[in-house]
């Protein structure tokens, strides 16, 4: 496969961004290995930061390195998806203990900041753009406000991290028009929860909205074959 080169400046997060580019969107099938003497004269680089990308890229999870034999791009498998749900969960359910401590112009802002994304999601969907909708990651962004109401950084980059995911499930079309209505649905509904103001009923909506997701991803898996 062909990849660009890149400049050299800042090369060694470049190469990595390139490569977790090009694994996260699937422009290298699940289990494909890699070989670092090809991807860097791929990358117009040498193999150190190659190796240093690949690296960091087995720390997040999306390459593994089998002992004398290579690196492998990981797939996901019923089991990822449930780990991630769960990680997502705990995350969701952190931020809503966290509420209480946010001040009310902070928790007017993100709310707002997430009705406006809603507002552009249904646009996209009404226009029957859908592909727009996944193109701008309006469920991601979405995702990321509530996460800001934790106000805990090091928890928003554990849950970016943990959403790599995403990416492969739309490249592999396991995401459909009628899961992106859903959950768009699920989301106005987590709003309405905030500004309900009862924790019970936000926990309720949040695991509704991530089961239901759960169960659409398990079933897309299925339907490919046990991976994607």
């Amino acid at each position: 496969m062909s990849l660009p080169k890149i400049d050299t400046s800042n090369l060694w997060d470049k190469t990595y961004a390139l490569l977790k580019e090009s694994i996260i969107r699937r422009k290298y099938a699940p289990n494909h290995k890699l070989s670092i003497p090809e991807l860097s004269e791929q990358l117009g680089v040498s193999r150190t930061p190659v190796r240093d990308a690949l690296t960091r890229l087995e720390m997040e999870g999306l390459v593994k390195t089998v002992s004398k034999v290579g690196t492998f791009v990981v797939a996901i498998t019923n089991q990822d998806v449930q780990n991630i749900m769960d990680t997502r969960l705990m995350l969701e359910f952190w931020v809503i203990e966290k509420l209480n401590n946010v001040d009310k112009e902070t928790l007017k802002f993100r709310i707002s900041r997430m009705q406006d994304i809603l507002r552009q999601s249904a646009a996209k969907v009404e226009s029957n753009h859908v592909d727009e909708y996944l193109k701008s990651d309006f469920n991601l962004e979405f995702h990321l406000e509530f996460m800001e109401l934790g106000q805990n950084k090091n928890n928003l980059d554990i849950y970016l991290r943990t959403m790599n995911y995403r990416y492969i499930t739309m490249k592999s079309s396991i995401v459909t028009d009628e899961m992106v209505k859903v959950a768009m649905n699920q989301h106005q509904q987590i709003v309405d929860a905030i500004l309900g103001g009862d924790i019970g009923d936000m926990k309720q909506v949040i695991q509704l909205h991530l089961e239901d997701s759960k169960e659409r991803l398990l079933k897309g898996i299925r339907e490919n074959g046990g991976s994607i």
